[in-house]
């Protein structure tokens, strides 16, 4: 081999050598960490929207189910000590509220653990319908209501959830 073509060929492996970079580390480029930030971000944006509107409907049920338990647990509370007891819901107010009397109609029935006989609902929990007479539904001392209907709902948010209260157990449960 003559002198000029050993030239040659170390002239085109140093423009091999610059062009084509042999990889001695290894690791992820700029250009593909800036690539998965990116997709992360779409995933993650559409992802918050989804999680608020979920998150919404569970608080709303989270409410919906302290209600029925706090009623359900007046009813067993009277029992208990032999008392009749009174189911107000005012599904006008604004935010809605409901209230609970014992005996008579007119009696605060505080239960323990509690500070009021009231209860107001936020204003995502809005009551939006029942058939409870404004005067109360009344349970007697067996914790049985006292109508002639089969049973008493408490509608919210249009239908999304509801409180049934069964004639005559008086057993309460969500629907």
């Amino acid at each position: 081999m003559s002198a000029g073509n050993k030239l040659r060929i170390n002239k085109n492996a140093g423009i091999l050598r610059r062009f084509f970079i042999p990889r001695s580390q290894s690791g992820f480029t700029m250009i593909e960490l800036i690539a998965v930030m990116v997709i992360m971000a779409i995933l993650a944006s559409s992802t918050i929207g989804s999680y608020s509107g979920f998150n919404t409907s569970l608080r709303l049920f989270e409410e919906v189910r302290d209600m029925s338990r706090k009623i359900q647990y007046a009813r067993d509370y009277c029992i208990a000590r032999n008392e009749s007891f009174f189911l107000k819901v005012d599904a006008a107010a604004t935010p809605s509220t409901y209230s609970l009397f014992h005996n008579n109609n007119s009696t605060a029935l505080v239960l323990p653990d509690e500070n009021s006989n009231t209860f107001e609902l936020p204003g995502y929990a809005d009551i939006t319908s029942t058939n409870i007479d404004a005067a109360g539904l009344e349970f007697d001392t067996f914790g049985e209501p006292q109508v002639t209907v089969d049973s008493s709902n408490i509608v919210f948010e249009s239908g999304t959830h509801m409180i049934v209260i069964v004639t005559p157990t008086g057993y309460t449960f969500l629907d």
